[in-house]
């Protein structure tokens, strides 16, 4: 599955690194966004701790999860200074 057509669970955070807001992106593939966007339905409370864990103090919020392909996050993440 090549990722131009693979979608991924990404999480937009706010952080206290510079710049502070992004959008953090999960390795695991899927093939639509329906799926996607399923999974994090059932695990957005687990989602969010994994997010806490990996930031910790340096985390102020995670805002929003959506499912996105790897370009449309390095798009979104380019637009806020990335």
């Amino acid at each position: 599955m090549a990722d131009v057509f693979a979608y991924f669970i990404t999480a937009f955070v706010i952080t206290t690194n510079v710049p502070p807001a992004g959008w953090l992106q999960y390795t695991q593939a899927f093939d639509d966004q329906e799926a996607c966007r399923y999974v994090i339905k059932q695990n957005k409370d687990s989602l969010t701790l994994q997010i806490v864990n990996h930031f910790k103090k340096k985390l102020v919020s995670v805002e929003t999860f959506d499912c996105m392909t790897r370009q449309e996050a390095v798009r979104r993440n380019s637009k806020l200074g990335h």
